[in-house]
């Protein structure tokens, strides 16, 4: 869940939160641990690197360790129970037990009103992250994650970058892969079952997923000056002739009005919320500086990039050096582009495989076997040892 500040609504739930995890913590000196160690994951959705680790436990940890995914938005809770994920809500009387119980919390985002736990309890705290950065950050920006006990990351580049850049120490860094890319490593679904395949139309699939305004408030989610409804119809243009289908996808962060154009499907996040099971269907990307691009990496397959300004405030974390593939400055050059390369994908190959291997290789160093769920959880039961 997304906190909007403007809502009286989300400070309630915050508010309720926090006096969740401040009885919790005063009940741990009381209540005895579990016989199977209970770990909790906290994030603004069940996805990205939470949702790989909890399938991984499901599949080969389930007997050693007890799972369970918090969601801050009690709907959003009910919504996973139905759906057979052992989820509690943020906000109801049962967090306070598991919050007394446990014996570490992983988060992809940070603690919201739970913070306070890290400073008055013992529990054990993991960050994995959400993305791999272009965007620059500062230290902070991880004021909070600093004072976890381990970071996990997926290379020693980023092990540089959070020590050197971010201020961690470097005691706290373990490169262990990135979870939710096991599935694009191994071309293969998460969950077993492609969502995106059953309801997509078939063929080829171009995805427009472009980042969030971030520090840009004026910022376009269109490029190039275009309107949304030139753009997505010059673009569909190119995508029916070469019998392929245009994917939208707009950020957690953004809101995107649909266009009415044959062959366009706009895949929101509730609809479409494992990403990798759409990237896993996607042959040819277009984006700017969303994380995204260092996902689909996984796959080798096609990335255009949009050459736009950068809408962060602080520079990059990881430079336009990085953009590991075509990087056009026109949407009659986007448009060459993709018909080149859904006509001849092995050209894209000999234009930019060297690239993409050598970035891989930075992001992703010994990790790209799609195994770092099982690495990590691993990790994780010696942490409980």
């Amino acid at each position: 869940m997304k906190i909007d500040t403007r809502r009286a609504s989300h400070w309630w739930l915050l508010a309720r939160q926090g006096a969740c995890a401040a009885v919790a913590a005063l009940l741990r000196p009381l209540l005895p641990r579990p016989r199977r160690p209970l770990v909790l994951f906290y994030g603004h959705q069940f996805s990205g690197n939470l949702k790989a680790l909890y399938r991984e436990w499901e599949r080969s940890f389930a007997d050693d360790l007890d799972v369970r995914f918090i969601a801050l938005d009690p709907e959003y809770a009910a919504a996973l129970r139905r759906q057979g994920i052992h989820c509690l809500s943020g906000t109801e009387i049962a967090i306070i037990a598991a919050l007394a119980r446990c014996s570490v919390m992983v988060t992809d985002h940070g603690l919201h009103a739970m913070g306070i736990l890290i400073h008055i309890s013992n529990i054990r705290f993991v960050d994995v992250w959400h993305g791999i950065p272009f965007k620059g950050f500062v230290p902070k920006d991880f004021a909070l994650q600093r004072k976890y006990d381990e970071i996990w990351l997926s290379s020693p580049l980023l092990a540089a970058l959070y020590q050197e850049r971010f201020g961690f120490e470097r005691e706290r860094l373990r490169v262990l892969g990135y979870a939710r890319t096991d599935s694009l490593f191994n071309c293969t679904p998460a969950s077993g079952q492609s969502t995106a395949e059953l309801t997509l139309p078939p063929g080829k699939r171009i995805l427009y997923a472009p980042t969030w305004k971030q520090d840009d408030t004026g910022r376009e989610l269109f490029p190039f000056g275009e309107t949304a409804e030139n753009f997505v119809r010059a673009i569909a243009a190119v995508a029916r002739k070469n019998g392929a289908t245009l994917l939208i996808r707009s950020h957690l962060n953004s809101s995107m009005n649909s266009v009415d154009c044959p062959g366009v499907v706009f895949c929101s996040q509730r609809d479409f919320p494992d990403t990798e099971d759409l990237l896993l269907q996607t042959d040819i990307l277009l984006c700017d500086w969303s994380s995204i691009a260092f996902d689909f990496l996984a796959l080798r397959r096609p990335i255009v990039f949009l050459d736009v300004p950068a809408p962060f405030r602080h520079g990059f974390s990881l430079d336009a050096s990085y953009r590991a593939g075509a990087v056009v400055d026109s949407l009659e050059r986007l448009q060459a582009a993709i018909g080149a390369y859904l006509d001849d994908p092995e050209r894209f190959t000999a234009e930019y495989g060297v690239l993409q291997e050598q970035v891989l290789q930075e992001i992703y160093a010994q990790s790209t076997i799609g195994v770092a769920a099982q690495q990590q959880l691993e990790r994780l039961s010696e942490i409980l040892a």
